[in-house]
């Protein structure tokens, strides 16, 4: 028997972010997945709507979805994560008690695309059937950062946008898993 097609789910328990390596007619591959602490995310669906229009009246309206913009705020950044969404460069230096990890971002730095993944483990169904939900963005990229230093901790907010991929289509994947699974 088919699990449920309904359920609930509450916060995000998970949250990954790879580079893209690979989009074209005949594959889709993506790099090392990063962990994310993100603290919240935002889905608007883009869509272009169009009326045919007989005797002034609409006869038929098609909604055709063209992206979706994700927005977000994250606790704590990697840096290879501010490398897959900028294209800036990480590099580590010095050596003994001196170490030094280094992002640098310069205006020649080219935002790459990016896989992104959340995972709910709270979902509720009325049958009890379902364990967690995925949420999946197979091809984005980076609108904006912005950096919000308080006292306390400081959290990275970014805008950005989820395409459909070349190789499937596909922009948006939401699964439901009757036994929980991890991101891959």
């Amino acid at each position: 028997m088919a699990i449920s097609k309904t359920a609930a789910f509450r916060g995000i328990s998970d949250c990954k972010i790879a580079a893209v390596s690979d989009d074209n007619t005949i594959s889709y591959s993506k790099g090392d997945l990063y962990d994310v602490p993100i603290k919240n995310l935002n889905i608007t669906e883009n869509r272009e709507n169009y009326e045919l229009k007989h005797d002034d009246q609409v006869q038929a309206v098609e909604s055709v979805l063209q992206s979706a913009d994700i927005s977000g705020a994250i606790a704590r950044v990697p840096m290879d994560v501010l490398n897959i969404f900028t294209g800036g460069g990480v590099s580590p230096g010095g050596s003994g008690e001196n170490e030094t990890q280094t992002y640098d971002l310069d205006y020649n730095d080219v935002p790459g695309y990016f896989f992104l993944e959340i995972v709910s483990a709270r979902a509720h169904a009325d049958a009890g059937d379902v364990s967690d939900v995925h949420i999946q963005f197979k091809k984005c990229r980076i609108q904006s950062l912005d950096y919000s230093i308080e006292d306390g901790f400081a959290t990275v907010n970014f805008k950005a946008k989820a395409i459909r991929t070349i190789n499937d289509g596909q922009i948006k994947s939401i699964v439901f898993n009757e036994s929980a699974t991890a991101i891959s």
